[in-house]
């Protein structure tokens, strides 16, 4: 798993996990439709770092791991204060 996430990369992060702790998963079109078509890449280069899975409907969750990091408050520079 590649732990170096973008400024835009780790926004995306933090706005699916709120989405997840509301009990509303959203599909790639849920997010594209909410905060434009330039998340698709975020999205896909999220994918390819290991922070999100898709399922067969679609759906994003994120890793096991991402949501151990986000749980942390971790980033990429580490614990926030």
């Amino acid at each position: 798993m590649d732990f170096t996430l973008t400024p835009g990369e780790e926004a995306v992060v933090r706005h699916l996990a709120a989405l997840l702790r509301a009990g509303t998963p959203p599909t790639d079109n849920d997010l594209a439709d909410e905060l434009g078509e330039e998340v698709r890449p975020l999205l896909q280069s999220l994918l390819e770092k290991g922070w999100l899975v898709v399922d067969d409907t679609r759906t994003l969750t994120l890793s096991v791991i991402a949501r151990a990091a986000v749980s942390d408050g971790t980033d990429t520079e580490g614990p926030r204060p």
